[in-house]
Order: structure tokens, then sequence, then C-alpha cells
């Protein structure tokens, strides 16, 4: 009886010993089951033009700022995207800061396009702003590309940004992501935009008021999803078919959802404020996805 137990028991640890050896297998057959499949990256992309506007309530001539924009993006339909990055009212946003400290901001009702320099300026005052340097930006050939993906649900927001590139690089490139909220207004001197063109008859701002009360900001910087100059993409990845993702889950708490967007962007990082350049953007409403183009 005992020798019989004993055979029974061999059996047993036998039969034990085997499914153990099958679960390995089935558990690292999965496991390679689960490695993505590799991304497909195009071999050209569209180049876009980020356009960074430095703006404050207490500037006059900011709304043509704005609309000087909105000009822009019209005439190079989904090609030219805009934030505005406010200081010293309701909207302020540190990166008014980070960026200040790379460019020397000296004035308001100024902007950065794509980062560049023109005339060894990257912040060019409103007035410098022409048909020509949109034009010169949109014409480099674009070596990097962005897709997104959003999704939220109640106050929760959800984002994924792939940038892939088509050759390879050198430098020092970043991946960042802003959330922008249009249509935002409030009450009192940190919403109440002042208007230098209320006496103009020829401008769409004339006989608004001085300040335009519950003035409608656009484009406005809520908040920067990643460090503020952006994720490091390895250099390795930055190459034919290389990608780089970045999935961010953070609250829309307090903003009017129906007026977020997504602005993303390749960035390459210089040693000097001339020798920064954003490499190509892309901007989708919170909400939808954008794939390559």
């Amino acid at each position: 009886m005992k020798k019989t137990l004993f055979l029974f028991a061999l059996v047993v640890m036998g039969i034990t010993s085997c499914k153990k050896e099958d679960d390995a297998v089935i558990t690292s057959s999965s496991e390679e089951r689960q490695i993505p499949l590799v991304e497909y990256v195009p071999s050209a992309f569209t180049q876009k033009l980020l356009m960074e506007m430095y703006s404050t309530t207490g500037c006059a001539t900011c709304p043509d700022a704005e609309q000087k924009y909105r000009v822009y993006a019209a005439n190079h339909a989904d090609k030219v995207y805009g934030v505005c990055i406010h200081n010293s009212d309701a909207m302020d946003h540190p990166q008014f800061d980070v960026l200040d400290n790379l460019f020397n901001i000296n004035v308001y009702s100024s902007g950065s396009f794509n980062r560049l320099a023109f005339s060894n300026e990257v912040v060019l005052p409103k007035t410098s702003w022409t048909n020509n340097i949109v034009n010169t930006c949109l014409s480099k050939t674009a070596a990097c590309g962005l897709k997104i993906n959003s999704t939220y649900t109640g106050n929760i927001a959800d984002v994924t940004v792939t940038a892939g590139f088509n050759t390879t690089l050198s430098g020092d490139y970043h991946l960042t992501i802003y959330l922008l909220e249009d249509s935002v207004s409030g009450s009192g001197s940190g919403y109440n935009q002042s208007n230098y063109y209320n006496n103009i008859s020829s401008s769409i701002f004339y006989q608004l008021g001085n300040p335009i009360v519950g003035y409608q900001h656009d484009y406005v910087l809520r908040q920067v999803l990643t460090s503020p100059i952006g994720e490091t993409i390895p250099q390795t990845l930055i190459k034919r078919s290389g990608t780089f993702s970045k999935h961010i889950s953070f609250s829309i708490a307090g903003y009017d959802h129906s007026q977020l967007y997504i602005i993303a962007f390749i960035n390459k990082t210089g040693s000097t404020a001339l020798t920064h350049e954003v490499k190509n953007v892309q901007q989708v409403k919170l909400g939808s996805n954008k794939s390559w183009d």
C-alpha cells in the first residue's frame, strides 16, 4: 500500500512539474505577443508653424496681435497654430518666465515663430511680423511630425502624443505638450483687455471700449503637460522610422471642456537664444485625434 501511494505521488509530481513548464512557456509566449508592432512613420510630413505670443491684459496692442495671428492661420489652414502666454494678469503662466529667460521677452504684443531667429531676434514685436516670415517657416522641409490621441471623461483627460522622424538628426530634441483654452473671460483688470484701437475706425476693436470689458481671450496657455522645455527624446530614436511617445493623464477641472486644445511640438534646444528651434507642431481639440500629416 505504501509503495502504491509512493508511485502515485511520483506521478502527481511529474504532472505538476510538466504543468509548471507549460505555464512558463505560455507566459513567455504571451510576453512576446505583447511587444508592440513597429509604428508606421510616413516618409514625408507637412511643415507647420507654432506662434508663441506674449500677452497681458494691460497691453493695449495685444488684441491686434491675436487678430494678426488669426489672419495667418486662416491663410494657411491647419498649418499655423498659436498660443498666448500671459504674464501679470489673471491668466499668468510660469512658462512666460521660462521663455523670457531663454529669449529675453522685452515687449508685449510680440511673438516667436518656431523659435527661429529673424534679424538676430527670436521674440519679434507685432510690428515686425510679416507674411514673409510665416512663409519662410512653412517652406522648410520637415524631418519630423506628430500625431495626437486625446480623450476626456468628466474632469480627467488622457493624451498620448507620438513624435516620429523620417531622417537621422543630431542635437538635443524634446517633446513639449501644451493645454490651451479659448474664450476665456472674467471680471476686473485681470481679464478686461486694454484697447489701443477703441478710436480707430478701421479696426475690428473700434468702440469696443478701453478696456474691453468681458473680452474673450483665445489661445490661452493653461498647462504645460511636460517639463517646461519638453521631455528629452533619446538620440537612438531620432532616426528614420524612429518614434517617441508620451502619455499623460491630467485634471481639466475649472476649464470649459468644449474650448480646450492640445498643442504638441518637437523642439530642438540650443546653447544660445538664437540656436533653438521648433521643428514641427500639431494641434487637436481635446477629445479628438490627429494622425500624421
